[in-house]
């Protein structure tokens, strides 16, 4: 019944939001929806399961949505105005003093502005990201159609699904280092005033959801002293993209397009810009979302942490009955929950119910015996190294220089991390996923979708990656 979807690190109230984002709702606004889902978390990570029969129905929705013009031509503009909108009215609702307000005051907005405007928020944030997979299978066979040979295609799609001008964290990287560029000219004052406003544009990032913590001034400040050659980074990032804008026009010129296809590879470049886009709006969202989930949690005598581990309806309680929570339950929740949803039923399972249920649910596989991994190619090259296994950014440190980074998602916080890293291999993904498009720009090898990649290796496993082909080759373990 269940089908593995996603990893990453994820709390209770989040995953309520993701639930409600691709539920129903989603049906009024693109005519699909996936409402059964179960959501578990351990000490490491948070997996998200999915209907597997709900989820044929949702992919064949998303191939359908790509034969509509008008959907073709409105959907990344839509959706972009529409993310923007929320950030502003998150931003502008709590610019006021929220610590004045009485639990009543806050049930009322957390119940009619953010749980409405977080579920908007995740129709289109889920649709950004889902329809990648699907659109680009589509562009594969009108490439077909077109006549392109097949040998070049993935050549032609890794050069297509590339964006055009730097996203949020490359364009923060290129700031720090023209900070770096400048910091012999400077005073020590005038480093740290640069830092401080670096730090009040760029905070955001690591901000995935409400309970992350932001970045703060000495984060930048150790990035700063381990830049070595900036002038030369800066170079090769410049010319990273004019080769990029070169090749994707001598593509088109090759190919040629009619009418239906370039309108789908304009549909591709514009999926490309808003997945990160409507990240660094995610980010940016959260970092508001804390400050009103902090004064909730005050008011109930817990931390932002432990209040993200609170489904909605315990929290419409509490601040309704003015009620504090048990502080067991809480405890055992923060090291394992379970939540099962189905259409708008929830089930709550924390601590060791959580983990027997789950096992109910799932079972278990060996791969003890595996010795090879495949995958898609994201980004060609070979690599061999030490395989550091990442399911957080609080794992991050553990990346040494030359390591092969494993994990199920890269996000726009693992850069630091990346940039270590020999090559990576994750668990999800395609050619458009972040981990793709970072390692294509970083020039690592990288391979995606390979399902198990994280259950398979293991921390100190050597492996060679084998990027043109898509395949890691476990040689020790």
């Amino acid at each position: 019944m269940w089908k593995k979807y996603i990893t990453r690190r994820l709390a209770v109230q989040v995953a309520q939001a993701w639930n409600y984002g691709w539920g129903t709702a989603m049906k009024k606004v693109y005519k699909i929806c996936l409402t059964d889902t179960l959501v578990f978390r351990d000490d490491k990570k948070t997996e998200y399961y999915v209907n597997a029969k709900q989820h044929e129905k949702y992919i064949a929705g998303l191939y359908s949505l790509l034969e509509n013009t008008s959907f073709i031509k409105n959907f990344h503009k839509d959706a972009q105005v529409k993310l923007e909108h929320i950030l502003r009215a998150t931003t502008e609702e709590f610019s006021t003093d929220l610590d004045a307000l009485n639990n009543c005051e806050l049930l009322n907005i957390y119940k009619n502005f953010v749980l409405p405007n977080v579920e908007q928020f995740y129709i289109r944030m889920w649709t950004v990201f889902n329809i990648g997979e699907p659109l680009v299978d589509v562009v594969r066979s009108k490439l077909i159609k077109n006549g392109v040979n097949e040998n070049t295609i993935d050549d032609y799609l890794l050069n297509l699904s590339s964006p055009l001008v730097p996203n949020d964290i490359t364009n923060e990287r290129i700031e720090i280092l023209k900070i770096a560029l400048q910091i012999k000219k400077l005073s020590k004052d005038e480093v740290t005033d640069l830092l401080r406003r670096h730090t009040d544009t760029y905070k955001h990032i690591p901000m995935f959801d409400f309970d992350h913590e932001p970045h703060t001034i000495k984060y930048f400040q150790k990035e700063l002293t381990e830049i070595t050659n900036p002038e030369m980074e800066l170079k090769e990032l410049k010319e990273s993209f004019e080769q990029r804008d070169r090749e994707f026009k001598i593509i088109i010129s090759k190919i040629q397009p009619d009418k239906q296809l370039n309108n789908l590879l304009v549909f591709l470049k514009e999926n490309v810009f808003l997945r990160d886009y409507r990240d660094m709006i995610r980010q940016k969202l959260n970092v508001e979302l804390r400050k009103f989930y902090g004064v909730m949690a005050k008011k109930l005598d817990i931390s932002v942490e432990q209040i993200a581990t609170l489904t909605n309806e315990e929290i419409e309680s509490h601040l309704k009955n003015n009620k504090y929570f048990s502080k067991n339950t809480i405890a055992e929740r923060e090291k394992n929950y379970l939540l099962i949803q189905k259409t708008n039923k929830v089930y709550i399972y924390s601590g060791n119910k959580a983990l027997q249920k789950f096992r109910q649910e799932l079972g278990s596989i060996d791969y003890a015996n595996v010795k090879k991994i495949s995958g898609s190619i994201g980004s060609k090259g070979m690599a061999k190294g030490i395989v550091k296994i990442v399911y957080t950014n609080k794992d991050l440190d553990k990346v040494k220089e030359g390591d092969i980074l494993v994990t199920t998602m890269t996000r726009q916080d693992f850069i630091p991390a990346i940039r270590k890293a020999s090559a990576l291999v994750t668990d999800e993904g395609s050619i458009t996923c972040h981990a793709a498009i970072i390692a294509r720009e970083l020039h690592k090898p990288c391979i995606v979708a390979t399902k198990n990649g994280t259950r398979i290796l293991k921390d100190g496993d050597l492996v060679e990656v084998d990027a043109n082909r898509g395949v890691v080759k476990i040689v020790k373990k």
